[in-house]
């Protein structure tokens, strides 16, 4: 079968993704060109491409998703092939379309596969014909909303309502009843809209004890189909991975031989080449049963969790992709594949684990990635380098860290181990919502579903400081003022030195007393810490504190427009921030009544809709919804009232607590 070749290679993605293609593919001895918006001029995958060309705006929608504007860029600089990566147009059947009308190579399934299999209605009546077992369920052409509530009344609550495009959780919400149902259907087709446009959702049983376990497979032209085992996927928030595992817990060799020889007959069925994953939800409310484990969806592109199959099997499955595009088969077959060892990837996200998880955007000011000649069995993967602003037009991962163990407890201890080293500031991150989890018992114990993270919400959010820590921390502070350095203060000495800080937004008053060159005591409500052996460096501190040892790294940064001292204390098991604020700066001017303003919670796109002054509102009705970050939000006002004052248009960019109302009563 005569194949074109691959003469130059454009990657229509960002990231760490692009990144990851764009060096698979050198290795190839393919010429690489990247696309990037305005918001990634500096980005790293535009560094490490051969050439990269400016798509003009910030929107997806007017770069990375502008599906006309890449294919005239393909074509003006000779390249011949495209690479979508993951997200954004890799699973977008009139882009793969358009592709194949230009005589170019998409590298993936053909456009009418992704078609069919990208709009999970079809897939789910395609994968009942292939014998497929799918999750119970409405996913017919009648998107009428009173239809749709008598289906789901007959399907029973609580109900899953999805999108029947794209993936990546985003167009899906829970209905728990039929008193939800209608908020919940808006905000799904609304998202759905935005993300995929298409609008149109399925309805699925919920399964509440769900554990989500998918297979990888590959297919070639010649019709060789294999897969590469399972991953699990369970650990998620708001229906987005965020710890994912090869293979998977609990599997016995009797369902894992079950899924893969299922996977392969579905890829077979459909004619499937290239990459794809094939996802399953197991009820495991009696245990895991074969039985009892339905398809949900197909995936017709590489996933994000790649690392860990790669890791596993000892392969490079982006190599791979480019290789059966290029008309080669399958670089091994089914018996070739054995499992090897453990892996867990671990996600960094760009959020507010606190606030319920809201993405979040600013200058990363200091980044330091733990030495992978000492983590040799860690891998990390990324398209984020110091001083790198994380936008709010784009999905909020920074990184993906993998592990490859002995066994599972061995890659938890790696990648635990490469976490606790691993240093962020400038932006709140998850980093000490993945050590919790990797230190979870119950995760430790394999005893989870994809509700975990919602059933442990108060053992993974961060909680206070240990007060010995906070003693230290008042000392990296207190040593930044340099009042101790001189030695007319040692001469003084003054008996107790005050200091105020706030450590993550709760204001602690200290005192401290310089006993000596490196003996200091500390005092703050009713305790005092006594800290000798003390040793400062430029970036770290350590110390005896009560008698117990602790040490801490940190770096300070210093706000320009405030001269406000942030300080990001890194422990081996907490990064937490530390505000020194300028006593010059009044906070006079911070509105009291914060009832009365509504505020955007991050950056991001308003809608308001036909939202006017002088309406009546209720408490909790929906006033705006703020898209960001890929998602959209719902913005609901705290109380009964009357818009007074409305302080953005709509389709508005808003800044992190810009006020957009103003409510009266």
């Amino acid at each position: 079968m005569a194949s074109k070749k691959i003469k130059k290679l454009l990657i229509s993605n960002r990231g760490e993704i692009a990144c990851k293609i764009i060096l698979c593919a050198k290795k190839l001895k393919i010429p690489t060109l990247a696309i990037y918006s305005e918001a990634d001029i500096n980005s790293l995958h535009v560094q490490l491409a051969d050439e990269a060309v400016l798509l003009p705006g910030s929107l997806v929608s007017e770069t990375y998703m502008n599906s006309s504007a890449i294919i005239k860029i393909a074509k003006k600089y000779k390249a011949n092939a495209i690479h979508p990566g993951y997200g954004l147009l890799s699973e977008n059947a009139d882009f793969v379309e358009l592709i194949e009308k230009n005589n170019l190579i998409f590298i993936g399934p053909k456009s009418q596969i992704v078609r069919s299999m990208g709009e999970k209605d079809k897939a789910k009546s395609l994968m009942e014909k292939a014998g497929i077992p799918v999750v119970p369920g409405y996913h017919g052409n009648n998107q009428e909303e009173d239809y749709l509530k008598n289906k789901a009344d007959k399907i029973g609550y609580p109900l899953l309502i999805k999108a029947r495009a794209g993936g990546g959780g985003r167009g899906m919400r829970v209905a728990l009843s039929k008193k939800t149902f209608s908020s919940s259907f808006k905000e799904a087709t609304s998202e759905a809209k935005t993300n995929f446009n298409d609008k149109n959702c399925i309805l699925e049983k919920y399964i509440s004890k769900a554990r989500h376990i998918e297979i990888q497979i590959f297919a070639d032209k010649y019709g060789n189909v294999i897969h590469l085992f399972d991953r699990d996927c369970s650990i998620q928030r708001r229906q987005q991975k965020v710890i994912e595992e090869a293979p998977s817990p609990q599997l016995s060799d009797e369902i894992r031989s079950f899924l893969g020889a299922l996977s392969v007959k579905a890829a077979k069925f459909i004619q499937y080449e290239g990459a794809g994953t094939i996802e399953f939800v197991a009820d495991v409310e009696k245990g895991l049963d074969k039985n009892k484990i339905y398809f949900i969806e197909m995936n017709t592109r590489i996933q994000v969790e790649h690392p860990v199959t790669e890791a596993v099997t000892s392969t490079n499955l982006i190599s791979w992709q480019l290789e059966i595009a290029n008309g080669s088969k399958l670089p091994k077959l089914q018996n070739d594949i054995k499992l090897n060892g453990w892996s867990i990837e671990a996600r960094l996200y760009a959020e507010n684990v606190n606030n319920n998880f809201l993405p979040q955007s600013g200058i990363i000011h200091h980044l330091n990635f733990p030495s992978l000649s000492k983590h040799k069995n860690c891998t990390l993967e990324t398209g984020i380098k110091d001083g790198d602003y994380i936008t709010p037009f784009y999905d909020p991962m920074i990184a993906k860290i993998i592990s490859h163990g002995v066994n599972r407890e061995d890659a938890i201890v790696k990648l635990n181990n490469y976490l606790s080293e691993f240093e962020i500031a400038g932006i709140t991150t998850n980093l000490n919502l993945l050590k919790k989890i990797l230190n979870h018992k119950d995760f430790k114990k394999e005893n989870f579903t994809t509700k975990f993270i919602e059933e442990n919400v108060n053992d993974l959010i961060d909680n206070n400081i240990d007060n010995y820590l906070k003693a230290l921390t008042s000392l990296i502070v207190f040593k930044s003022l340099n009042v101790f350095q001189t030695d007319n203060w040692y001469m003084w000495k003054p008996t107790e030195y005050p200091l105020n800080i706030s450590i993550k937004g709760v204001e602690e008053r200290f005192s401290i007393a310089c006993l000596n060159f490196d003996t200091f005591e500390i005092k703050f409500g009713n305790f005092k810490y006594t800290c000798t052996s003390t040793i400062f460096t430029k970036t770290s501190i350590e110390a005896n504190v009560n008698g117990k040892y602790l040490s801490i790294k940190y770096n300070l940064f210093v706000d320009k427009f405030t001269n406000n001292k942030i300080f990001t204390l890194f422990t081996k098991n907490n990064t937490y921030e530390v505000l020194f604020s300028n006593i010059l700066i009044s906070g006079d001017d911070e509105d009291k009544n914060l009832d009365e303003i509504i505020s955007a919670p991050m950056h991001g796109i308003i809608k308001h809709n036909n939202l006017k002054p002088n309406i009546k509102v209720k408490k909790g009705d929906v006033l705006l919804s703020l898209e960001a970050m890929k998602m959209e939000y719902s913005l609901k006002s705290p109380r009964d009232g009357i818009i007074e004052k409305i302080l953005i248009k709509d389709g508005q960019q808003v800044t992190e607590k810009m006020k957009l109302i103003i409510l009266k009563k």
